[in-house]
């Protein structure tokens, strides 16, 4: 504030004390609209939670996803805002239409996208944080909730395998966690690069072609450009080839590029496969590139003592990244960066800001987390996660896990011994691809008209919901297990409708 406008202000602070002495200053009435007694709480709670209960006993009958439409759930849960209060039976109501109109993510037929059931303690362990309302942004907003979020990194940390020390935090999905580890990886080789920007410094992140498309938009998101990003052929596994990942580096080198990155995928979205990790952790160090591991969904192997083995050279990694909320059955929406050093957030995240500035030698508080990630607000996602492993134990997902992929490869023989079905390639990890195919035809064209149509029939009756890979150029129904509620019987019915609707759509002639 200006010399002026100090004076300005105190004299007129002196005038109405001096010459308006009788004038009282009454404080504004209270305002408590939002602010609900406990008992108002506690019963508008006991009805939603009524709701969930409902939800929870209908879940294992009800069809994955309802027949829905655009106009029809518009027209159902999109209502103008109210001017006053809704009276609590509407408000009840409305929160059965929206669960009337949504897809059963949790539910054992939904076989398409990588996001799990959510856990029963996680998801009512989510009103408690809400309520809590800690901001893990700041150690002093959230005492408790940070040291149970760096617990919780810690302990993901030791079953990958990094060494003691090792840190992260979580963030809001495996797209951030994708940028902000390579965002480490941009500034350790870039020169200046977060106050003087990427102009002129040329650097290369590699990652196979069955790579997720956020490493892509990291690139963007960074200032490099998408084309920095060098896109490694793939084996017949469709795992990454280390003699053209080899090629690339090599030549980039010659032209006068740096290798920043090198990512390995444990686990594609595609198909399951897990990149030599190993061998790419040996040419990173070889090189100086950092070492990051995409694990957002394989990554949940490393909660099995039988299945870890899977994730070899994981340990040697400088960041990965895992989604809570994927294999792991979490709430959506949560994922942990990992790092090796835990200190390069610092450096690539630290800011300056008076209102937060303080004396930890007075203080005695923790990290502040948000000056370790883009997120500065952020909200107690770790309670989810840890909620859930305390009340089912780390052994009972290990077992679901493993479950999981027995499931799997039971499909995939399942698949083998099917005249009419083929497998598109052999399954990994949950996830299995496989083609119909009516006896006598070879059509690879028609086939992937054939099975898009069938995914499609398959998703609108909804009763199972698989989705659909591309494998090796060719179109497959895809499944993916990462509910734990998934079971024998609805493998079963997934086959079973897809040669009926297989049959149906060819003897029609619709996709000829």
């Amino acid at each position: 504030m200006a010399a002026w406008q100090r004076r300005r202000y105190r004299g007129e602070s002196i005038c109405r004390a001096r010459y308006a002495p009788h004038v009282a200053l009454d404080p504004p009435p209270p305002v408590t609209d939002l602010d609900w007694s406990p008992e108002r709480a506690t019963a508008f709670g006991t009805r939603v939670l009524e709701l969930y209960s409902s939800f929870l006993a209908e879940l294992p009958d009800a069809p994955t996803s309802p027949q829905l439409t655009t106009a029809g759930v518009r027209a159902a849960v999109a209502q103008d805002v109210p001017d006053e209060p809704l009276e609590e039976d509407a408000l009840v109501a409305h929160l059965q239409t929206i669960v009337d109109n949504s897809v059963n993510l949790g539910g054992g037929g939904f076989l398409a996208v990588i996001s799990g059931g959510g856990t029963v303690p996680g998801a009512i362990a989510d009103l408690l944080a809400s309520g809590l309302n800690a901001n893990t942004g700041g150690w002093f907003l959230s005492p408790a909730a940070s040291e149970i979020e760096g617990q919780l990194i810690r302990w993901l940390a030791d079953r990958f395998g990094l060494p003691p020390g090792a840190g992260g935090n979580l963030v809001c999905g495996g797209s951030l966690a994708n940028l902000s580890a390579l965002k480490l990886a941009r500034d350790r080789a870039g020169v200046s690069v977060r106050t003087a920007g990427v102009d002129g410094q040329r650097l290369a992140f590699y990652a196979s072609e069955e790579s997720h498309f956020t490493i892509d938009r990291a690139a963007d998101v960074l200032g490099l450009g998408e084309s920095a990003v060098r896109k490694v052929a793939i084996d017949g596994q469709l795992r990454m080839r280390v003699d053209d990942l080899e090629r690339l580096i090599a030549a980039d080198i010659a032209a006068g590029v740096h290798p920043a990155a090198i990512v390995g995928t444990a686990g594609t979205t595609g198909t399951g496969a897990i990149d030599p990790l190993e061998e790419l952790a040996e040419i990173a160090a070889r090189v100086g590139a950092w070492f990051h591991v995409d694990a957002a969904y394989g990554g949940a192997v490393a909660i099995s003592d039988e299945l870890r083995p899977l994730l070899r050279g994981t340990e040697r990694a400088d960041s990965i990244t895992f989604d809570t909320h994927k294999w792991m059955y979490a709430p959506l929406v949560g994922a942990a960066l990992l790092v090796r050093h835990p200190t390069g957030l610092v450096g690539s995240f630290s800011a300056h800001a008076a209102y937060v500035e303080q004396d930890r030698s007075l203080t005695d508080r923790g990290t502040d987390h948000g000056f370790e990630g883009l997120q500065l607000s952020r909200s107690f996602t770790a309670l989810r996660v840890w909620v859930g492993l305390l009340a089912h134990g780390r052994a009972a997902y290990a077992r679901r896990i493993e479950h999981d992929v027995e499931l799997t490869r039971w499909l995939a023989r399942l698949v083998e011994e099917a005249p009419d079905l083929e497998l598109a390639c052999p399954p990994s990890l949950s996830i299995c691809c496989f083609r119909y195919r009516p006896a006598g035809v070879d059509d690879d064209a028609y086939l992937d008209r054939l099975n898009q149509r069938v995914m499609t029939e398959l998703q609108i009756d909804g009763r199972v919901f698989p989705s659909q890979a591309e494998v090796h150029g060719r179109i497959a129904l895809r499944t993916c297990i990462v509910s734990y509620r998934t079971e024998a019987r609805h493998l079963e019915q997934l086959l079973e409708l897809t040669r009926e609707i297989g049959e149906r759509v060819h003897a029609s002639g619709v996709v000829a």
